[in-house]
Protein backbone atom coordinates (compact mmCIF):
# COMPACT_ATOMS: atom_id res chain seq x y z
CA UNK A 1 0.00 0.00 0.00
CA UNK A 2 1.40 3.72 -0.65
CA UNK A 3 1.35 6.71 1.94
CA UNK A 4 -1.55 9.13 2.06
CA UNK A 5 0.14 11.63 -0.28
CA UNK A 6 0.47 8.94 -2.90
CA UNK A 7 -2.56 7.92 -2.86
CA UNK A 8 -4.12 11.20 -3.01
CA UNK A 9 -2.21 12.14 -6.25
CA UNK A 10 -3.06 9.06 -7.96
CA UNK A 11 -6.32 9.41 -6.64
CA UNK A 12 -6.70 12.88 -8.46
CA UNK A 13 -5.23 11.73 -11.42
CA UNK A 14 -7.58 8.46 -11.77
CA UNK A 15 -10.04 10.89 -11.39
CA UNK A 16 -9.55 13.33 -14.14
CA UNK A 17 -9.22 10.08 -16.48
CA UNK A 18 -12.99 8.90 -15.52
CA UNK A 19 -14.48 12.24 -14.81
CA UNK A 20 -17.16 11.97 -17.63
CA UNK A 21 -17.30 8.42 -17.22
CA UNK A 22 -21.24 7.70 -16.24
CA UNK A 23 -20.50 4.51 -14.87
CA UNK A 24 -18.47 5.97 -11.38
CA UNK A 25 -20.07 8.14 -9.10
CA UNK A 26 -17.02 9.04 -7.04
CA UNK A 27 -13.39 8.71 -6.76
CA UNK A 28 -11.29 9.30 -3.29
CA UNK A 29 -8.78 6.97 -1.22
CA UNK A 30 -9.47 4.78 1.28
CA UNK A 31 -6.48 2.96 3.82
CA UNK A 32 -6.09 0.72 6.95
CA UNK A 33 -3.25 0.32 8.90
CA UNK A 34 -0.68 -0.96 6.27
CA UNK A 35 -1.46 2.14 3.82
CA UNK A 36 -3.46 3.88 1.30
CA UNK A 37 -5.27 2.94 -2.09
CA UNK A 38 -7.25 4.90 -4.43
CA UNK A 39 -11.30 3.91 -4.47
CA UNK A 40 -13.65 4.47 -7.06
CA UNK A 41 -17.11 4.11 -6.38
CA UNK A 42 -19.58 2.20 -9.35
CA UNK A 43 -22.57 2.46 -10.13
CA UNK A 44 -22.96 -0.71 -11.51
CA UNK A 45 -21.09 -4.25 -10.81
CA UNK A 46 -21.88 -5.18 -14.40
CA UNK A 47 -21.40 -2.58 -16.45
CA UNK A 48 -17.71 -1.15 -14.92
CA UNK A 49 -15.22 0.56 -16.71
CA UNK A 50 -11.38 -0.89 -17.41
CA UNK A 51 -9.33 0.07 -14.22
CA UNK A 52 -5.62 -0.25 -13.89
CA UNK A 53 -5.26 -3.00 -10.84
CA UNK A 54 -2.83 0.45 -9.66
CA UNK A 55 -1.76 4.26 -10.78
CA UNK A 56 1.98 5.17 -9.93
CA UNK A 57 2.55 2.40 -7.45
CA UNK A 58 -0.93 2.65 -5.83
CA UNK A 59 -3.44 -0.25 -5.68
CA UNK A 60 -6.85 0.55 -6.71
CA UNK A 61 -9.86 -0.88 -5.54
CA UNK A 62 -13.52 -0.62 -6.79
CA UNK A 63 -17.16 -0.80 -4.72
CA UNK A 64 -20.29 -1.01 -6.54
CA UNK A 65 -22.48 1.63 -4.58
CA UNK A 66 -25.24 2.44 -7.00
CA UNK A 67 -26.53 5.81 -7.71
CA UNK A 68 -25.59 9.17 -5.89
CA UNK A 69 -28.13 11.76 -5.42
CA UNK A 70 -27.86 15.24 -4.87
CA UNK A 71 -30.47 16.98 -3.56
CA UNK A 72 -30.29 20.58 -3.77
CA UNK A 73 -32.74 23.37 -1.79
Amino acid sequence: MADREAARAASRALASRLRSDMRVNGVGITGDRFGFAVKVNLVDGLDQPELPAEIDGVPVETEVVGHSFLLLQ
